[in-house]
């Protein structure tokens, strides 16, 4: 069956926040240089909405900020940040983040699908990167977060989010992609994610084992589950375009992953 295909019998869409509520304290050890990504990140997204009309001073918000890349990035940048992670743990760090750095953004816990409720002015743009949106695992709940974020926007508002690009890529079971040793504070921190596939390649579950070794070389492994759809870009686009909004594209080279971006009419 191929990855986009319609299903009747779409499986529950994973809700569970264990894995990023316990991972919010280590999440910038998946980065060989958070601060880097932080700045880079902020950059390429400021350069990205500026084209589609969203400046410094716009009103933006962050759909699955995590512990606050995005979000800290482009409220250094000029822009007015609101944001909300599905995770308590991530949503507490990012306020922590910003908090050390000077820079101001009202974070809260909430649904991505749920962006109606959470605000009640129209806003000029919604970000969601990292492959956030990919975590709802059905074209359903895809369509409502799209649909939400479609009715926060102001006319001419945009949305911009990055995901993985799941049709090109081969179906190994297991995948295991190594984030690389990082040394913090006398210890060695080891991360590896491993993808294990369901048997149609329609989603996968994900495990993060993260191992730290003391000086005295004592190790200690955790391991954080998740869970993806791997919904392919032309997939998203179609549930976008269903959702109401116009003049979906592909862009690549802004982030580490392709970028979906999309705009409201004037």
């Amino acid at each position: 069956m191929p990855a986009d295909a319609a299903e009747p019998d779409d499986p529950p869409t994973m809700t569970d926040t264990t894995c990023y509520d316990a991972l919010a304290a280590r999440y910038h050890l998946l980065y060989a240089d958070w601060e880097w990504s932080i700045a880079r990140q902020g950059a390429a997204l400021a350069g990205l909405l500026g084209e589609l009309g969203v400046c410094a001073g716009a009103r933006v918000h962050d759909a699955a900020c995590g512990i606050g890349t995005q979000t800290i990035g482009l409220a250094q940048r000029g822009y007015r940040l609101s944001a909300s992670d599905l995770s308590p743990g991530a949503a507490a760090r990012a306020r922590d983040e910003l908090a050390r750095r000077g820079a101001t953004a009202d974070v809260r816990v909430a649904d991505m699908r749920a962006l109606p409720v959470l605000l009640r002015e129209p806003i000029d743009a919604v970000i969601a990167c990292d492959n956030a949106v990919p975590h709802l695992l059905t074209d359903d709940e895809i369509l409502k977060a799209f649909r939400g974020f479609r009715a926060v926007l102001r006319p001419g508002g945009a949305l911009v989010v990055s995901v993985r690009d799941y049709a090109a890529m081969a179906r190994q079971d297991p995948d295991v992609h190594p984030y690389g040793l990082r040394r913090v504070d006398g210890r060695r921190v080891l991360a590896v994610q491993v993808w294990e596939w369901d048997d149609d390649g329609r989603r996968y579950d994900v495990r993060i084992y993260v191992t730290e070794e003391e000086a005295d070389g004592l190790c200690t492994t955790t391991v954080h589950r998740s869970r993806y759809y791997a919904v392919s870009i032309a997939r998203l686009t179609e549930l976008a375009l269903q959702a109401g909004f116009r003049r979906v594209e592909r862009r690549d080279g802004v982030l580490f992953q392709p970028v979906l971006v999309a705009s409201v009419e004037s």
